[in-house]
């Protein structure tokens, strides 16, 4: 009898343990908890042109793609363009990692703490030379964290920045693997090489998660979002708290 409720204990620690995670990999074909905001000022009219596909990039299945060569503000100097914005949940503290294959070799990253256009963090990489003025100082190629601060020139202030050490990112269908961890306003993303960067700042908390394009055309898949408190719970520990406490009974 004991063992069995152990087993039933185990299965739903596991399964607590476990739930929080959040996997999003676009199979359902469904897009209606995303919403697209093209940026404002730019030098594309084309609108973002997000949707999803079977994949040609080298991902699996269904992926969520992106088309539009959308860009800028109306001078070209800040990475600006089009944003994808889960709207499901909203995360605070979390560890999120996707998977991208890149078809060009312009702007793409990962925007979090999302309230509004003028109210997020993002990170951001370019392998082309833009922005050829940039309002920061520092034009591309670049890895790059920033902090939205509105809706008028020069719209974000830069956190931190990998320049010198920058390596370019594998284009043309190659599986490359983002992971961003957000920890009590302190900012790590790593690339699957390796490459990364780190920032913090308290000013904005939970919000949205979602991805922004600069002049870019990219596949998206296999996103798992996890909070780090369910992250730190450890279920086998907590099983044996419990099958001590049922044992003593």
């Amino acid at each position: 009898m004991l063992y069995r409720i152990s087993i039933v204990f185990v299965a739903m620690l596991f399964i607590v343990g476990m739930a929080h995670a959040l996997v999003l990999d676009f199979e359902s074909g469904d897009l209606s908890d995303w919403e697209v905001i093209d940026d404002v000022d730019l030098g594309d009219a084309d609108p973002g042109a997000w949707e999803i596909r079977d994949s040609e990039l080298g991902l699996d299945g269904k992926a969520l793609y992106q088309g539009s060569n959308i860009w800028g503000d109306t001078t070209d100097s800040c990475l600006m363009g089009t944003m994808i914005i889960y709207k499901g949940q909203e995360f605070s503290d979390f560890t999120m990692e996707v998977d991208v294959a890149a078809d060009d070799n312009d702007g793409m990253g990962i925007v979090w703490a999302f309230d509004s256009l003028e109210k997020h963090y993002r990170v951001a990489m370019i392998n082309d030379v833009w922005p050829d003025t940039a309002l920061d100082g520092v034009n591309g190629p670049f890895l790059k964290m920033s902090k939205r601060i509105g809706n008028d020139s020069p719209w974000y202030n830069m956190m931190a920045v990998v320049k010198d050490d920058y390596v370019p990112y594998e284009e043309n269908a190659a599986r490359l693997h983002w992971t961003l961890t957000v920890d009590n306003g302190a900012f790590t993303f790593v690339r699957e090489d390796g490459l990364s960067i780190s920032a913090a700042d308290g000013d904005y908390g939970s919000g949205f998660v979602g991805f922004q394009l600069y002049a870019q055309q990219l596949e998206i898949d296999n996103i798992v979002i996890t909070p780090l408190d369910a992250a730190a719970v450890d279920p086998m520990d907590k099983t044996a708290t419990m099958w001590g406490a049922i044992k003593s009974d």
